[in-house]
Parts: structure tokens; sequence; C-alpha cells
């Protein structure tokens, strides 16, 4: 019985030990896993550690070379902006230039244009004293020529082809007769009849009794109306020059009487 009992204990002991030791066996694999596990976590975020020091890296190359990309658009677009300075300089002292040019110009024009107008405006005695024909007509459009070269409102190209127009109806009138009805102041009385132009050279009035004739002269001072009812031979003439203007007897040679002044005799 006392062997047993002595066997018991170390059994049980030997039981108590196997147990300490299968659980420590177990802690040390515990600790072994939690090792590894850290180890693992640890490798891994050194990785991740080390993927994003590369990516870092990686940033900070590709900054510095938009950087460097940058700094040399920077200078290329400096070395631009100098040329157009350059180019903005020489254009704004042509501009200036040219503005000069412009407004010599302008002030020889405007000049020019006034000189014109006071030609033209002088022009205006001379058409007072043609053959009085709608020479009223002529003053006035010579007159508002000037007038609106002056103020600026035609051209000098302008004015000069209304100027010559002006003439060139004047000269007109040399080639075309006309016949129209109207009145004549003779003496104190108005008195209605007819018209008849030839050219710009001669004019004659016949009253509508007959009565009246006159004609056109000139004198150093311009035109007048020459009466001539007194003198039976010329009237004669007048009245007859006059029927074959208006058509009223067979056409044929008529003599018209031209006045001339005494100083182109």
């Amino acid at each position: 019985m006392h062997m047993k009992f002595s066997f018991l204990p170390k059994v049980l002991l030997c039981l108590g030990l196997s147990g300490v030791f299968a659980m420590a066996q177990e802690t040390v694999e515990s600790v072994r896993r939690q090792i590894k596990s850290v180890e693992a976590e640890t490798a891994r975020e050194k990785s991740m550690h080390e993927a994003e020091k590369k990516r870092h890296a990686e940033f900070v190359e590709v900054g510095r070379k938009k950087v460097q990309n940058l700094s040399a658009q920077n200078k290329s677009l400096k070395a631009e902006i100098d040329s157009l300075n350059v180019e903005l300089k020489k254009i704004s002292a042509a501009r200036a230039k040219t503005n000069g040019s412009i407004r010599y110009f302008e002030n020889r024009k405007t000049k020019y244009a006034d000189s014109l107008a006071t030609v033209i405006d002088s022009l205006v005695p001379f058409f007072e004293s043609d053959f009085p024909y709608r020479t009223d007509e002529a003053v006035k459009n010579i007159q508002e020529i000037a007038s609106m070269l002056h103020k600026g409102l035609i051209e000098t190209d302008d004015a000069l082809n209304r100027t010559m127009e002006v003439f060139y109806d004047r000269i007109r009138l040399g080639y075309t007769t006309e016949v129209w009805k109207g009145f004549l102041q003779v003496d104190a009385r108005n008195v209605a009849g007819t018209y008849l132009r030839y050219g710009a050279v001669a004019s004659i009035f016949v009253s509508n009794d007959g009565n009246d004739v006159l004609f056109l002269t000139r004198n150093g001072l311009g035109y007048s109306w020459k009466n001539v009812s007194e003198d039976l031979t010329m009237r004669t003439i007048l009245k007859d020059v006059m029927k074959v203007a208006e058509g009223k007897t067979a056409p044929r040679l008529v003599t018209i009487p031209v006045s001339f002044p005494k100083e182109a005799n």
C-alpha cells in the first residue's frame, strides 16, 4: 500500500508536469505565431512603405521635370514677350510717324480745300456777267459748291467735278436753240411775249401783240435789251426769225443780229 501511494503522486506529478509542458509548448507556439504575424505585418508595412517611398520618389521626379519644363517655358515665353515688346515699340514708333504724316497731309488737304473753295467762289462774277440765261441758277450752284467744300461736306475732287459740270452746262448753251413764253420788263410795263435763245450769243423777244420787238445786246457792263420797235427793217427781220423758230413758216435761213461790246471791235 505504501508503494502504490508513493507511485501515485509521482504519476500525478508527471501528469502535472506534462500538462505544464504542453501548456508551455502551446504558449511557445502561440508566441511564435504572434511573432510571425508581427513579422508579416512588419514586412507588409515595410513593403507598403517602400512602395510609398518609390511613389513619392517618382512624384518628386515628375514634379522636378515639370518644374524644369515650366522654367524652360517661362524663359521661352519671356523671350517672346521681350521680342513682342520690341516689335510693339517699332509699331508704336511707325504709327506715331504715320499719324504725323496723316496730320500733315490732312492739314495740307484742308488748306488746299479752303484755297480751292476760294477759287471756286471767285468764279461767281464770271457767271454773273455771262449770257443772261439761267445765270442765277449757275451762280447759286457755284456758291453752294464753294460753301460745301469750305465746310468739309464734299471732297475736292467732287467739288471740281461739280464746278466743271456747271461750266459744261453753260458751254452746252452754245449748241442749242430754245423758244419759250414769258414776260419782259419794257420800260414800266410787264409785257407778255415769246423768247428765242440762239445758243449763247443771241436772244430775241416779241410781244404777243407784235408791238414790242427787242433783242439782247452786250456792252461793257453786261447785257441789256434793245428795243427796235421803231426800226421797221430790224423789227421785220426779228419777227421773221421768231416765226421760223416757232415753226410758223417754212424753214429757211434767216439773219439773227448778234451784238458785241465795243471793246471786241
